[in-house]
Protein backbone atom coordinates (compact mmCIF):
# COMPACT_ATOMS: atom_id res chain seq x y z
CA UNK A 1 0.00 0.00 0.00
CA UNK A 2 2.57 2.36 0.53
CA UNK A 3 5.34 1.41 -2.10
CA UNK A 4 2.12 1.67 -4.36
CA UNK A 5 0.35 5.30 -2.97
CA UNK A 6 4.23 6.87 -2.46
CA UNK A 7 4.82 5.85 -6.38
CA UNK A 8 1.55 7.28 -7.36
CA UNK A 9 1.93 10.74 -5.80
CA UNK A 10 5.74 10.44 -6.94
CA UNK A 11 4.56 10.19 -10.85
CA UNK A 12 2.04 12.69 -10.61
CA UNK A 13 4.57 15.44 -9.23
CA UNK A 14 7.15 14.45 -12.00
CA UNK A 15 4.48 14.25 -14.63
CA UNK A 16 3.33 17.28 -13.77
CA UNK A 17 7.05 19.52 -13.53
CA UNK A 18 7.69 17.51 -16.85
CA UNK A 19 4.72 19.61 -18.27
CA UNK A 20 5.02 22.51 -16.68
CA UNK A 21 9.17 22.44 -18.00
CA UNK A 22 7.91 21.90 -21.43
CA UNK A 23 5.31 24.41 -22.28
CA UNK A 24 6.52 27.26 -19.80
CA UNK A 25 9.93 27.21 -19.04
CA UNK A 26 10.97 29.71 -21.17
CA UNK A 27 9.87 33.11 -20.13
CA UNK A 28 7.04 31.77 -18.13
CA UNK A 29 6.42 33.72 -15.28
CA UNK A 30 8.55 32.88 -12.46
CA UNK A 31 5.46 31.09 -10.42
CA UNK A 32 5.35 28.52 -12.92
CA UNK A 33 9.27 27.80 -12.67
CA UNK A 34 9.12 27.48 -8.63
CA UNK A 35 5.79 25.27 -9.27
CA UNK A 36 7.63 23.12 -11.71
CA UNK A 37 10.73 23.43 -9.08
CA UNK A 38 8.71 22.32 -6.00
CA UNK A 39 6.98 19.30 -7.92
CA UNK A 40 10.33 17.99 -9.27
CA UNK A 41 11.81 18.16 -5.56
CA UNK A 42 9.27 16.42 -3.68
CA UNK A 43 8.52 13.79 -6.92
CA UNK A 44 12.16 12.78 -6.70
CA UNK A 45 12.10 13.19 -2.97
CA UNK A 46 8.95 10.61 -2.68
CA UNK A 47 10.73 8.30 -5.28
CA UNK A 48 13.55 7.88 -3.40
CA UNK A 49 11.60 7.55 0.16
CA UNK A 50 9.35 4.57 -1.32
CA UNK A 51 9.82 1.49 0.86
CA UNK A 52 11.11 -0.85 -1.90
CA UNK A 53 14.05 1.73 -3.19
CA UNK A 54 14.90 2.60 0.19
CA UNK A 55 14.96 -1.52 0.77
CA UNK A 56 17.11 -2.19 -2.32
CA UNK A 57 19.36 0.64 -0.88
CA UNK A 58 20.02 -1.01 2.17
CA UNK A 59 21.87 -3.28 0.12
CA UNK A 60 24.28 -0.43 -0.65
CA UNK A 61 25.66 1.20 2.26
CA UNK A 62 26.81 4.15 2.46
CA UNK A 63 24.85 5.64 -0.33
CA UNK A 64 21.66 4.46 1.41
CA UNK A 65 22.35 6.85 3.88
CA UNK A 66 23.33 9.97 1.27
CA UNK A 67 19.93 9.02 -0.76
CA UNK A 68 18.52 9.85 2.64
CA UNK A 69 19.92 13.14 3.34
CA UNK A 70 19.53 14.20 -0.15
CA UNK A 71 15.85 13.24 0.24
CA UNK A 72 15.55 15.42 3.12
CA UNK A 73 16.90 18.47 1.48
CA UNK A 74 15.12 18.14 -1.37
CA UNK A 75 12.05 17.98 0.83
CA UNK A 76 12.85 21.48 2.64
CA UNK A 77 14.22 22.93 -1.16
CA UNK A 78 10.11 22.28 -2.47
CA UNK A 79 8.96 24.15 0.65
CA UNK A 80 10.96 26.71 0.04
CA UNK A 81 9.81 26.65 -3.56
CA UNK A 82 6.27 27.55 -2.38
CA UNK A 83 7.21 30.14 -0.20
CA UNK A 84 7.94 31.70 -3.58
CA UNK A 85 5.25 30.66 -5.09
CA UNK A 86 3.30 32.90 -2.56
CA UNK A 87 5.48 35.90 -2.51
CA UNK A 88 5.13 35.56 -6.23
CA UNK A 89 1.55 36.06 -6.14
CA UNK A 90 1.80 39.23 -4.42
CA UNK A 91 0.91 42.78 -5.68
CA UNK A 92 4.58 43.83 -5.10
CA UNK A 93 6.15 41.19 -6.80
CA UNK A 94 8.35 43.28 -8.55
CA UNK A 95 10.47 44.29 -5.38
CA UNK A 96 12.55 41.38 -5.48
CA UNK A 97 14.10 41.85 -1.51
CA UNK A 98 11.81 39.96 0.00
CA UNK A 99 12.64 37.14 -2.50
CA UNK A 100 15.93 37.51 -1.66
CA UNK A 101 15.63 37.17 2.36
CA UNK A 102 13.34 33.75 1.65
CA UNK A 103 16.28 32.23 -0.30
CA UNK A 104 19.00 33.16 2.23
CA UNK A 105 16.45 31.99 4.99
CA UNK A 106 16.24 28.42 2.60
CA UNK A 107 19.39 28.39 2.26
CA UNK A 108 20.08 28.91 6.11
CA UNK A 109 17.72 26.19 6.69
CA UNK A 110 18.93 23.43 4.73
CA UNK A 111 22.34 24.41 6.04
CA UNK A 112 20.68 23.50 9.64
CA UNK A 113 18.91 20.92 8.92
CA UNK A 114 22.03 18.96 7.06
CA UNK A 115 24.04 19.86 10.06
CA UNK A 116 21.85 18.14 12.32
CA UNK A 117 21.16 14.87 10.47
CA UNK A 118 25.02 15.07 10.27
CA UNK A 119 25.33 15.91 13.58
CA UNK A 120 23.09 13.15 14.87
CA UNK A 121 25.04 10.60 13.19
CA UNK A 122 21.96 9.54 11.16
CA UNK A 123 22.73 6.23 9.43
CA UNK A 124 20.15 3.67 7.90
CA UNK A 125 20.28 0.40 9.53
CA UNK A 126 17.98 -2.46 9.25
CA UNK A 127 15.60 -0.39 7.60
CA UNK A 128 16.00 2.33 10.29
CA UNK A 129 17.09 5.69 10.24
CA UNK A 130 19.17 5.33 13.64
CA UNK A 131 20.74 8.23 15.83
CA UNK A 132 23.39 6.98 18.58
CA UNK A 133 21.60 6.98 21.95
CA UNK A 134 23.39 10.46 22.93
CA UNK A 135 22.39 12.14 19.81
CA UNK A 136 18.86 11.07 19.62
CA UNK A 137 17.85 14.64 20.78
CA UNK A 138 19.50 15.83 17.27
CA UNK A 139 17.35 14.03 15.30
CA UNK A 140 14.53 14.91 17.20
CA UNK A 141 15.38 18.53 16.85
CA UNK A 142 15.93 18.27 12.75
CA UNK A 143 12.24 16.81 12.89
CA UNK A 144 10.62 20.38 14.67
CA UNK A 145 12.99 22.45 12.51
CA UNK A 146 11.48 20.39 9.08
CA UNK A 147 8.12 20.52 10.23
CA UNK A 148 7.95 24.27 11.48
CA UNK A 149 9.87 25.59 8.57
CA UNK A 150 7.48 23.67 5.95
CA UNK A 151 4.63 23.99 7.59
CA UNK A 152 5.04 27.66 8.05
CA UNK A 153 5.65 28.16 4.06
CA UNK A 154 2.68 25.97 3.17
CA UNK A 155 0.44 28.08 5.40
CA UNK A 156 2.05 31.67 3.74
CA UNK A 157 1.00 29.78 0.51
CA UNK A 158 -3.00 29.09 1.94
CA UNK A 159 -3.30 32.95 2.72
CA UNK A 160 -2.27 34.28 -0.57
CA UNK A 161 -3.94 31.67 -2.26
CA UNK A 162 -6.91 32.24 -0.79
CA UNK A 163 -6.79 36.38 -1.33
CA UNK A 164 -6.09 35.40 -4.95
CA UNK A 165 -9.57 33.60 -5.04
CA UNK A 166 -11.49 36.09 -3.43
CA UNK A 167 -10.36 38.40 -6.21
CA UNK A 168 -11.44 35.96 -9.03
CA UNK A 169 -14.21 35.85 -11.02
CA UNK A 170 -16.35 31.88 -10.34
CA UNK A 171 -14.70 29.75 -13.26
CA UNK A 172 -11.98 26.98 -13.41
CA UNK A 173 -9.25 29.65 -12.78
CA UNK A 174 -10.97 30.12 -9.22
CA UNK A 175 -11.50 26.36 -8.81
CA UNK A 176 -7.89 25.48 -9.73
CA UNK A 177 -7.19 28.38 -6.93
CA UNK A 178 -9.40 26.64 -4.36
CA UNK A 179 -8.01 22.87 -5.77
CA UNK A 180 -4.60 24.70 -4.62
CA UNK A 181 -5.63 25.82 -1.29
CA UNK A 182 -6.76 22.38 -0.07
CA UNK A 183 -4.06 20.86 -1.72
CA UNK A 184 -1.24 23.49 0.63
CA UNK A 185 -3.65 22.57 3.54
CA UNK A 186 -3.49 18.73 2.85
CA UNK A 187 0.20 18.98 2.47
CA UNK A 188 0.45 20.93 5.96
CA UNK A 189 -0.86 17.86 8.06
CA UNK A 190 1.25 15.92 5.65
CA UNK A 191 4.30 17.51 6.65
CA UNK A 192 3.53 17.75 10.26
CA UNK A 193 2.58 14.58 10.52
CA UNK A 194 6.98 14.26 10.71
CA UNK A 195 6.20 15.00 14.42
CA UNK A 196 4.20 11.97 15.86
CA UNK A 197 8.02 10.47 14.98
CA UNK A 198 9.46 12.50 17.61
CA UNK A 199 8.58 10.42 20.75
CA UNK A 200 10.27 7.47 18.95
CA UNK A 201 13.36 9.73 18.54
CA UNK A 202 13.27 10.70 22.02
CA UNK A 203 12.47 6.87 23.07
CA UNK A 204 15.09 4.89 20.84
CA UNK A 205 16.78 7.05 18.05
CA UNK A 206 15.10 6.43 14.88
CA UNK A 207 12.80 6.40 12.77
CA UNK A 208 11.43 4.89 9.07
CA UNK A 209 13.51 6.35 6.32
CA UNK A 210 10.89 5.61 4.10
CA UNK A 211 6.94 6.91 3.63
CA UNK A 212 5.04 5.20 6.00
CA UNK A 213 0.92 4.69 4.98
CA UNK A 214 -0.48 7.82 6.16
CA UNK A 215 2.00 9.43 4.34
CA UNK A 216 1.53 7.99 1.40
CA UNK A 217 -1.92 8.93 1.63
CA UNK A 218 -1.49 12.28 2.08
CA UNK A 219 0.71 12.51 -0.42
CA UNK A 220 -1.28 10.98 -3.46
CA UNK A 221 -4.02 13.30 -2.18
CA UNK A 222 -1.49 16.55 -2.06
CA UNK A 223 -0.94 15.40 -5.70
CA UNK A 224 -3.72 14.89 -7.01
CA UNK A 225 -5.45 18.25 -5.42
CA UNK A 226 -2.04 19.87 -6.92
CA UNK A 227 -2.22 18.72 -10.30
CA UNK A 228 -5.63 19.22 -10.45
CA UNK A 229 -5.70 23.20 -9.58
CA UNK A 230 -2.75 23.50 -11.81
CA UNK A 231 -4.51 22.19 -14.69
CA UNK A 232 -8.04 23.66 -13.95
CA UNK A 233 -8.19 25.83 -16.77
CA UNK A 234 -7.79 22.48 -19.22
CA UNK A 235 -9.94 20.13 -17.72
CA UNK A 236 -12.78 22.85 -16.85
CA UNK A 237 -12.87 22.42 -21.35
CA UNK A 238 -13.58 19.06 -21.24
CA UNK A 239 -17.40 19.41 -20.71
CA UNK A 240 -17.71 20.71 -23.90
CA UNK A 241 -16.55 17.65 -25.87
CA UNK A 242 -17.97 13.79 -26.01
CA UNK A 243 -16.57 13.26 -22.87
CA UNK A 244 -18.30 15.36 -20.96
CA UNK A 245 -21.80 14.27 -22.92
CA UNK A 246 -23.24 12.70 -19.80
CA UNK A 247 -22.51 15.72 -17.35
CA UNK A 248 -24.02 17.81 -19.94
CA UNK A 249 -27.05 15.75 -19.87
CA UNK A 250 -27.33 15.49 -16.12
CA UNK A 251 -27.02 19.65 -15.95
CA UNK A 252 -29.12 20.06 -18.77
CA UNK A 253 -32.22 18.14 -17.26
CA UNK A 254 -31.82 18.82 -13.56
CA UNK A 255 -31.84 22.74 -15.35
CA UNK A 256 -34.95 21.71 -16.86
CA UNK A 257 -36.57 20.46 -13.75
CA UNK A 258 -35.79 22.92 -11.80
CA UNK A 259 -37.68 25.54 -14.59
CA UNK A 260 -40.82 23.62 -13.75
CA UNK A 261 -42.26 26.00 -11.64
CA UNK A 262 -42.30 29.60 -13.80
CA UNK A 263 -42.89 27.40 -17.27
CA UNK A 264 -45.99 25.77 -15.98
CA UNK A 265 -47.32 29.13 -14.93
CA UNK A 266 -47.18 30.10 -18.03
CA UNK A 267 -47.85 27.15 -19.74
CA UNK A 268 -51.47 27.07 -18.07
CA UNK A 269 -52.02 30.73 -18.79
CA UNK A 270 -50.73 30.59 -22.10
CA UNK A 271 -50.94 27.04 -23.42
CA UNK A 272 -49.83 28.74 -27.08
CA UNK A 273 -46.47 28.71 -26.32
CA UNK A 274 -46.15 25.43 -25.82
CA UNK A 275 -43.87 24.29 -29.30
CA UNK A 276 -44.73 20.69 -28.56
CA UNK A 277 -48.03 19.92 -26.78
CA UNK A 278 -47.06 16.52 -26.58
CA UNK A 279 -43.80 16.68 -25.25
CA UNK A 280 -42.72 14.73 -21.94
CA UNK A 281 -42.33 17.17 -19.07
CA UNK A 282 -39.42 14.85 -17.81
CA UNK A 283 -37.32 13.56 -20.91
CA UNK A 284 -34.70 10.86 -21.26
CA UNK A 285 -31.68 11.98 -20.50
CA UNK A 286 -29.75 12.04 -23.57
CA UNK A 287 -32.72 14.23 -25.23
CA UNK A 288 -32.66 16.31 -21.57
CA UNK A 289 -30.32 19.42 -23.73
CA UNK A 290 -32.90 19.79 -26.46
CA UNK A 291 -35.53 19.91 -23.70
CA UNK A 292 -34.13 22.53 -22.18
CA UNK A 293 -33.27 24.29 -25.44
CA UNK A 294 -37.26 24.36 -25.70
CA UNK A 295 -38.17 24.95 -22.10
CA UNK A 296 -36.12 28.09 -22.29
CA UNK A 297 -37.97 29.81 -25.81
CA UNK A 298 -41.22 28.78 -24.54
CA UNK A 299 -40.34 31.08 -21.17
CA UNK A 300 -39.22 33.83 -23.36
CA UNK A 301 -42.23 33.18 -25.67
CA UNK A 302 -44.32 33.34 -22.55
CA UNK A 303 -42.63 36.48 -20.96
CA UNK A 304 -43.02 38.31 -24.34
CA UNK A 305 -46.94 37.53 -24.38
CA UNK A 306 -47.25 38.81 -20.89
CA UNK A 307 -45.51 42.29 -21.69
CA UNK A 308 -48.73 44.07 -22.24
CA UNK A 309 -50.42 42.76 -19.02
CA UNK A 310 -47.24 44.24 -16.84
CA UNK A 311 -48.77 47.06 -15.02
CA UNK A 312 -46.17 50.39 -14.38
CA UNK A 313 -46.67 50.04 -11.09
CA UNK A 314 -44.63 47.12 -10.62
CA UNK A 315 -41.24 48.80 -9.80
CA UNK A 316 -43.17 51.15 -7.32
CA UNK A 317 -44.72 47.95 -5.29
CA UNK A 318 -41.36 46.16 -5.54
CA UNK A 319 -39.34 48.93 -4.08
CA UNK A 320 -40.46 48.79 -0.76
CA UNK A 321 -39.00 45.07 -0.27
CA UNK A 322 -36.21 43.91 0.40
CA UNK A 323 -34.60 40.12 -0.95
CA UNK A 324 -31.73 39.20 0.72
CA UNK A 325 -29.19 37.15 -1.12
CA UNK A 326 -31.15 37.89 -4.22
CA UNK A 327 -30.01 39.07 -7.57
CA UNK A 328 -32.37 42.74 -7.90
CA UNK A 329 -33.02 42.60 -11.07
CA UNK A 330 -34.57 38.54 -10.83
CA UNK A 331 -37.03 39.75 -8.39
CA UNK A 332 -37.71 42.48 -10.34
CA UNK A 333 -38.20 40.04 -14.04
CA UNK A 334 -40.19 37.49 -11.43
CA UNK A 335 -42.45 40.32 -10.18
CA UNK A 336 -43.02 41.80 -13.42
CA UNK A 337 -44.41 38.06 -14.68
CA UNK A 338 -46.61 37.44 -11.74
CA UNK A 339 -47.92 40.66 -11.95
CA UNK A 340 -48.97 40.20 -15.79
CA UNK A 341 -50.37 37.21 -15.17
CA UNK A 342 -52.61 38.24 -12.42
CA UNK A 343 -53.41 41.02 -14.48
CA UNK A 344 -54.35 38.95 -17.40
CA UNK A 345 -55.95 36.06 -15.00
CA UNK A 346 -58.45 39.49 -14.14
CA UNK A 347 -59.70 39.36 -18.08
CA UNK A 348 -58.51 42.61 -18.85
CA UNK A 349 -55.60 44.79 -19.51
CA UNK A 350 -55.77 47.88 -17.46
CA UNK A 351 -55.35 51.27 -18.36
CA UNK A 352 -51.91 51.88 -17.28
CA UNK A 353 -50.48 48.60 -19.36
CA UNK A 354 -47.30 48.71 -20.82
CA UNK A 355 -47.49 48.89 -24.50
CA UNK A 356 -45.52 45.81 -26.01
CA UNK A 357 -41.48 46.17 -25.49
CA UNK A 358 -38.41 44.20 -25.21
CA UNK A 359 -38.16 40.49 -23.13
CA UNK A 360 -36.09 39.59 -20.22
CA UNK A 361 -32.84 41.87 -19.30
CA UNK A 362 -30.05 40.84 -21.85
CA UNK A 363 -28.36 37.96 -20.88
CA UNK A 364 -25.03 36.45 -22.99
CA UNK A 365 -26.05 34.29 -26.09
CA UNK A 366 -25.75 30.42 -24.74
CA UNK A 367 -27.97 28.58 -23.56
CA UNK A 368 -26.15 28.01 -20.07
CA UNK A 369 -26.61 31.23 -19.47
CA UNK A 370 -29.81 32.17 -20.56
CA UNK A 371 -30.87 28.96 -18.01
CA UNK A 372 -28.41 30.29 -14.95
CA UNK A 373 -30.60 33.51 -15.73
CA UNK A 374 -34.04 31.89 -15.71
CA UNK A 375 -33.44 29.99 -12.58
CA UNK A 376 -32.48 32.90 -10.49
CA UNK A 377 -35.90 34.38 -11.91
CA UNK A 378 -37.73 31.17 -11.21
CA UNK A 379 -36.84 30.67 -7.74
CA UNK A 380 -37.52 34.44 -6.76
CA UNK A 381 -41.00 33.48 -8.76
CA UNK A 382 -41.72 30.70 -6.07
CA UNK A 383 -39.57 31.89 -2.89
CA UNK A 384 -39.35 35.99 -2.88
CA UNK A 385 -41.57 38.11 -0.71
CA UNK A 386 -41.17 40.90 -2.75
CA UNK A 387 -42.63 38.85 -5.68
CA UNK A 388 -45.57 37.61 -3.44
CA UNK A 389 -46.13 41.28 -2.18
CA UNK A 390 -46.37 42.60 -5.64
CA UNK A 391 -49.07 39.47 -6.69
CA UNK A 392 -50.95 41.07 -4.01
CA UNK A 393 -51.08 44.03 -4.65
CA UNK A 394 -51.66 43.32 -8.33
CA UNK A 395 -54.87 40.95 -8.03
CA UNK A 396 -55.95 44.29 -5.85
CA UNK A 397 -55.37 46.42 -8.39
CA UNK A 398 -57.22 44.59 -10.90
CA UNK A 399 -60.38 44.99 -8.73
CA UNK A 400 -63.21 42.42 -7.90
CA UNK A 401 -64.46 41.63 -10.92
CA UNK A 402 -62.07 38.93 -11.75
CA UNK A 403 -62.87 36.47 -14.67
CA UNK A 404 -61.06 34.20 -17.17
CA UNK A 405 -59.88 35.95 -19.88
Amino acid sequence: MADLGTFFASGLFLAFAAHRALTVWRGADPAQRYVAGFAACIGTAMLFRAPVVVSTLHHMPPLDTAVMLITHELKTTAHALLLLVALSLRPTRADRRPVRRQILLALAVLAAGAALLLAAGVRVENGLATAPVERRMLLAAYNVLFASYGSWCLLVLVRELLGQARQVAAGPLRTGLRLMTLAALTGTVWTLWVLTYIPTNLARGYQLPSEDTVCSVLGVVTAALATGGATATWWAALPEGPLGAPGRWLFAYRTHRDLEPLWSALRTELPQIALDPAADRRPPLRRAEFALYRRVIEIHDGHLALRPYIPVAVPEWAAGATDHCADRRAVLEAASIAAALETRRAGHSPPDARPPGPGPFPMAGTLAAEAAWLLQVTTAFTTSPTVATVRTRARSACGPDRGPA
